[in-house]
């Protein structure tokens, strides 16, 4: 046992002997700073005429869903600095995570007032005004974005999204299998490309898309239940049933799933009646 009470008693040495070179204050913070909301609120109770612990106390508000306060302490770093960065973005941000897509157009159009190239600030504003319907604006904004980062999947995809929702389903598909080339591994470029396939009809190629979606989250209901309908529009009904069946496999409340099951089970009863009928 002694070896055991000689590490402790070198041990508490040592921690005193750290206090003593860094100080108490030091010592204390390391209590205080126990997260980032505590961090930062020490900071701004320390540095109240600094604006950098108030973004900083912003983040960590918004990052725990307490959003009126994240805004209030980005407005307050605004008051001691207007042109500080990047208060703008990251409130354009938060407005347009709540779809409060004006007030992000408005922080966002601040925001290019300083960086008038900040390809991120340029896309969001796309993606703000597709969800306005103004399309002509977001693919303004969205090309703006690729004219400055031409390899960016996000952006390219983002595009993609205008289009979808224009009904260039020609464009919008050029644009997923762009992004799906710059980053393959990315779940949405996949599934939204073959949203755009099934739209557009081509339901051979949605159904490569959404198997591919399938390789990256092979338990995703949502690209579960689109390869499930789009067996079901090429008439390969076997396969649409194990699909809605593998949805329920994971969720047995899902109400979609069992009506679909339904309609697909009614089918290939109809199709069984047809063939026997035929046989006759």
């Amino acid at each position: 046992m002694k070896p055991v009470r000689l590490n402790i008693y070198v041990e508490f040495l040592i921690v005193v002997g750290l206090i003593a070179v860094f100080g108490v204050n030091t010592y204390l913070r390391n209590f205080i700073w126990q997260d980032n909301l505590s961090l930062w609120s020490d900071v701004v109770k320390k540095s109240p005429a600094k604006p950098g612990g108030y973004i900083n106390l912003g983040i960590a508000y918004s990052e725990m869903g307490q959003y009126g306060e994240a805004i209030i302490k980005y407005h307050k770093a605004l008051a001691l600095n207007p042109k500080v960065y990047p208060v703008h973005y990251n409130l354009g941000r938060l407005y347009q995570d709540r779809k409060m897509f004006d007030s992000a157009i408005a922080e966002y159009m601040e925001e290019l007032k300083r960086r008038p190239n900040a390809f991120k600030v340029l896309s969001n504003l796309g993606t703000c005004y597709t969800e306005k319907g103004l399309w002509n604006k977001a693919s303004l904004y969205h090309k703006k974005a690729l004219h400055i980062m031409p390899d960016d999947p996000v952006i390219r995809a983002n595009l993609g999204n205008t289009y979808l929702k224009m009904g260039a389903l020609d464009m919008a598909i050029q644009e997923y299998e762009q992004a799906v080339r710059l980053d393959p591994t990315n779940l949405v470029f996949h599934y939204n490309a073959g949203v755009a396939y099934e739209k557009k009809g081509a339901f051979r190629k949605a159904i490569a898309a959404y198997r591919c979606a399938l390789t990256i989250q092979p338990r995703n209901l949502q690209v579960l239940t689109n390869l499930g309908n789009a067996y079901l529009k090429t008439g390969e009904i076997d396969k649409a049933i194990e699909q809605y069946k593998a949805v329920l496999d994971i969720d047995p409340g899902s109400s979609e799933a069992r009506w679909n099951l339904g309609i697909a089970r009614k089918v290939k009863g109809m199709i069984r009646k047809e063939r026997r009928e035929a046989g006759r």
